[in-house]
């Protein structure tokens, strides 16, 4: 079982990191200052901005999702715990990914050799 002052950084963590995103989505939706007689080429430009811009926010809304996943099981004592096999996720793991929910599939591989 994960060491609880080991918990209560890894939530530290995931609280800044929270923070950090939602700023992250707020910058990246602010909207752009329009521009005084665009071409062709700078509307091009805008669009593909928007896109890119689009994609960056799904990404940082997911990862906003992840560690408020994370933050839930800290709060209900199942944090460190791998979804998909009940073990313990190594805190090398968190330290490096602390939303992580699942213990990487080569990891496994390493650990079931290890229990072998």
């Amino acid at each position: 079982m994960l060491d609880q002052d080991f918990i209560q950084t890894m939530k530290l963590r995931l609280a800044a990191e929270r923070a950090e995103v939602e700023e992250e989505i707020k910058q990246a939706s602010q909207p752009e200052l329009e521009m005084d007689n665009p071409d062709e080429d700078d509307l091009a430009n805008d669009a593909v901005e928007d896109i890119l811009q689009g994609s960056s926010i799904a990404v940082l809304k997911g990862l906003l999702d992840k560690i408020d996943r994370a933050l839930e099981r800290v709060a209900n004592g199942t944090y460190g715990i791998c979804l998909e096999t009940g073990q313990e996720i190594p805190p090398a793991v968190l330290e490096n990914e602390p939303w992580a929910e699942i213990i990487p599939p080569i990891m496994r591989q390493k650990l079931a050799r290890a229990n072998d």
